[in-house]
């Protein structure tokens, strides 16, 4: 009876809150939704060029993997949280346009890279830049849809992570096949490139049109009583700690889900090549389909079904990412070692599909739980501790357990096998903590 009298409430509160017209909400998350598709370009297409930067270059897969993940992921997540706090108080539409700017002109400098460490400092921009747009597009999309409609909302904008590090793959691999062909690939100003040069300043340059159409979109207006005041840093320690139980468990339990698709995600193209024969090119068009594939049923569908759990309440959202952790770790045993690519490919499919439910219905549980003045702080919070764990761990853990345990060329499938395994059952196990926790609290 409680629970039925306070989602009157709520349901009252929302239909006098002035959320923007349904046209213009869901144009604010296209936009967001194309600028989150060309970050995962720019972030994900490193792990397509692996081979041909290994050979320019002469550096090893663990290298590697500092670009994929700690040298993006170090400034992506220490700038987020003084970022998110500048988004609780600033226009959100403004600084996303400035984000998007940097990381574009970021991605489009690495095309310039002749030594390593260029690459490392150039990605390090690039995280900067990306660490602006999802603590900003939680706070503006959770003012621009009622409950019931949220979790739909968040799976769309969440759609781009998938569908951006498909494109990744598939833009990528056509880039080196046109320059298989051609030898090298003459860009106006610039002139001769390698191809992973010129895959670089391609993929980048359309972030900058992206940042332009931005200028023009409207800032919504946020729901707080004039009154409100932004918390102090101090009161969202006090708030975490108070929430400790349900959001710090359901923060990390992302973080274990993210650093298992990242261990996968960053090396399936290799793995295509390295263990079915695949030419690069083709690896990338496959793993990209399997990617936009998964991410359309997980991201699309788990938004569509977290809503209906429970009727939209946090405690149905996170039930669901339980479950789907459970399937994903299943289907990361299974997909690495496969014995024949079209089996790999069904089961990365199933293995992507449920990594894809928490990024949509994890980021709308923690709306739900949240203060609104304190919204992007948390969420810049939340994205901290979820890519320090997923972006700063997972593509290095399964080069370091291939490097040192299976040194040789198919060895990335059994890395790959054990370690996003562990990542997918220890996010589930504290998804159920943390499912625990929010349902004492709602007692």
């Amino acid at each position: 009876m409680k629970e039925d009298a306070a989602a009157a409430v709520e349901s009252t509160e929302e239909a006098a809150a002035s959320y923007p017209k349904p046209l213009v909400a869901w144009a604010i998350v296209v936009a967001l939704f194309i600028a989150y598709i060309f970050s995962f370009i720019d972030r994900m297409i490193i792990g397509l060029l692996v081979e041909p930067m290994k050979a320019d270059l002469g550096i090893s897969d663990t290298e590697i993997s500092l670009l994929q993940g700690l040298a993006f992921a170090l400034f992506y997540t220490f700038a987020g949280v003084p970022i998110g706090r500048l988004i609780d108080r600033s226009r959100r539409i403004r600084i996303v346009t400035a984000g998007v700017t940097l990381w574009s002109v970021m991605t489009m400098m690495c095309g310039f890279a002749g030594q390593y460490w260029h690459l490392f400092l150039m990605r390090m921009g690039v995280g900067v830049g990306e660490a602006t747009l999802s603590p900003a597009a939680y706070s503006i999309i959770s003012d621009s849809f009622p409950r019931r409609r949220l979790g739909v909302a968040m799976g769309v904008y969440g759609l781009g992570s998938a569908v951006g590090a498909g494109l990744a793959f598939m833009i990528g691999g056509a880039i080196i096949a046109f320059a298989s062909t051609a030898g090298v690939i003459a860009l106006p100003i610039v002139g001769e490139v390698r191809a992973w040069q010129a895959t670089f300043m391609i993929v980048g340059a359309p972030g900058l049109l992206i940042a332009l159409c931005f200028m023009f979109l409207p800032e919504p207006a946020r729901k707080t009583a004039p009154s409100e005041v932004q918390p102090s840093l101090s009161a969202v320690a006090t708030f975490l700690r108070s929430k400790a139980g349900s959001l710090l468990n359901l923060f990390f339990a992302v973080g274990l889900v993210n650093f298992a698709v990242l261990a996968a995600v960053s090396w399936l193209p290799v793995l295509f090549m390295r263990v079915h024969g695949f030419e690069l090119a083709h690896a990338g068009y496959t793993a990209g389909g399997a990617l936009v594939i998964g991410g359309l049923i997980g991201l699309v569908g788990g938004g569509m079904l977290s809503d209906k759990l429970e009727d939209g309440a946090p405690s149905g959202r996170i039930r669901l990412c339980a479950y789907a952790a459970l399937a994903g770790g299943t289907a990361a045993v299974i997909f690495p070692l496969a014995p024949n690519p079209w089996l790999a490919m069904a089961a990365f499919v199933v293995f992507f599909a449920a990594a894809a439910v928490p990024i949509g219905a994890a980021p709308s549980a923690m709306q739900q739980l949240t203060p609104n003045t304190m919204r992007a702080t948390v969420s810049a919070i939340y994205l901290f501790i979820v890519n320090l764990i997923g972006l700063g761990l997972g593509p290095s853990a399964t080069a370091i357990v291939g490097d040192l345990f299976f040194p040789f060329e198919s060895g990335i499938r059994y890395a790959t096998a054990i370690v996003s395994p562990f990542g997918f059952f220890a996010g589930a196990w504290l998804f159920f903590a943390s499912l625990k926790h929010i349902r004492k609290e709602a007692a």
